[in-house]
Formats: structure tokens, sequence, C-alpha cells
């Protein structure tokens, strides 16, 4: 008798750890689907709505990436979507240990499996930056970019020599002598500071380096002396977020 009751309880036992796997193997799957297909139809929709509200559902992700890679310009793609497919794993695991009581192994095992596929193709597009707008855009350009500016706007050079400069390749620029000292510019420590008499060159270049839901522009301000002279300059890159 006693062995007959040891072992329906190892039985019940082996059952209920059966279907613990196949329910964490499908919220696995179902976080991960739904992670990735947020940036998709976030590169397909052209709804402000559902780009907002697609935008809210990455966020989690983003701010876990945020805490884990520090310090940093942008999180990585691949952390945000892992971060993000392991919280919605988690609720979904949640909701059907809640909600899904009276479901059988069997039916979770199936819908495990018919969701594979499925899944495997969604994280295999969200891998592609074409598709998914939260891998960077034009970064190595505009890091060329920013290189090429400083090295033909060197401190010590002639005021007209910085203006031509600035006209051959394209970039309008507003010009102005300080009255009394001035701040201005201050970004990240750095910061640059006008006497009385000096001159200032500033422009904003636009370019197409992005990472959602972020843009970039190279700043550029230039600080000249009384001799007409470059004694310093920023030129760096801005980060523009709605």
């Amino acid at each position: 008798m006693g062995n007959k009751q040891y072992a329906t309880t190892e039985r019940a036992a082996g059952a209920l750890d059966e279907m613990k796997r196949y329910r964490f193997a499908f919220a696995f799957l179902c976080g991960t689907g739904f992670t990735c297909v947020l940036p998709l139809l976030l590169r397909l929709s052209s709804s402000a709505v559902l780009s907002i509200l697609t935008g809210v559902f990455l966020t989690p992700g983003g701010i876990v990436a945020d805490l884990v890679v520090k310090p940093k310009e942008f999180s990585p793609p691949i952390l945000i979507l892992a971060a993000n497919s392991l919280i919605y794993s988690a609720i979904t695991y949640a909701g059907l240990s809640v909600l899904g009581r009276g479901l059988g192994a069997e039916k979770i095992r199936i819908a495990t499996i018919r969701l594979v596929l499925p899944v495997a193709i969604l994280v295999g597009m969200a891998c592609i930056p074409r598709l998914n707008p939260l891998w960077p855009r034009g970064m190595t350009e505009l890091t060329r970019q920013e290189k090429v500016l400083q090295e033909a706007l060197p401190v010590g050079m002639q005021l007209e020599g910085a203006r031509a400069v600035l006209r051959a390749k394209g970039i309008q620029f507003q010009e102005e002598t300080e009255a009394s000292q001035a701040v201005l510019l201050k970004r990240q420590g750095r910061s640059i500071t006008a006497a009385a008499g000096d001159r200032v060159i500033s422009a904003r270049l636009e370019t197409e380096a992005s990472q959602f839901p972020c843009g970039y522009d190279i700043e550029v301000v230039l600080l000249f002396g009384p001799d007409e002279r470059l004694k310093d300059q920023y030129i760096h890159r801005l980060r523009l977020c709605p």
C-alpha cells in the first residue's frame, strides 16, 4: 500500500514538473515572440499612436539595459530585446499560472511546439538591422564626419580659413562677437567660455545617424580670440531625443 502511494505521489510530482517545464517554455516563446514583434511593428507602422505604444512596451528592456551598460551612448539592441524577452516571459508565465490552471500539459506542449518556428523567424527578422529600428544607423559615418571636421578646423587656424572650410562643406553657420564674458557651451564636463571681444562661430550639421528614438546632429562651436585665431573648438555629436 505504501509503495503504491509513493508511486502515485512520484507520478503526480513528475506530472507537475512536466507541466511547469511546458509552461516555462510556452511563456518564454510568447515573451520572445512579442518582444521581436514590437520593433518590426515600429519599422512598418506609420501611425504615431502605434509608434508611441510600441515604444512604451519596449521601455522596460531599455531601462534594464541602461542600468546594465554604463557608461554608454546607447544601449545594445540585443540587450534591450533580451531584457524585454525575460520581462514579458515572466509576465506570461505568471498569467498562465493563474489563468491557465485548467489547461492540460498536452495542450500546452502542442502550443509550445507550434510556436517554435514562428518565434524563430521573428527572432531572425529582429536581428536584421534593416528591419529593426533599434539597431543604430549611420554611426560609422557620423564618427567619420566628426573626425574630418575636427581635423579641418584645428586650434590656431585663422578665422577666414574656418569660414572657408564651413562654406566648402555646405555648412550654414552663425557668427557673432561677444560683448562680455559668457559661457558658450557646457557638455558632460566640457565647457567653452568666451571673453569680451572674442568671436564665435556656431553651427549645427544634420546627419542621417540615428538609434530609436533618437537622432544625431554634429554641433560646432568655434571660439576665436581678438587676433582672429581659433583658440578653442567643440565639434561633437549631439543626441536629439523626443
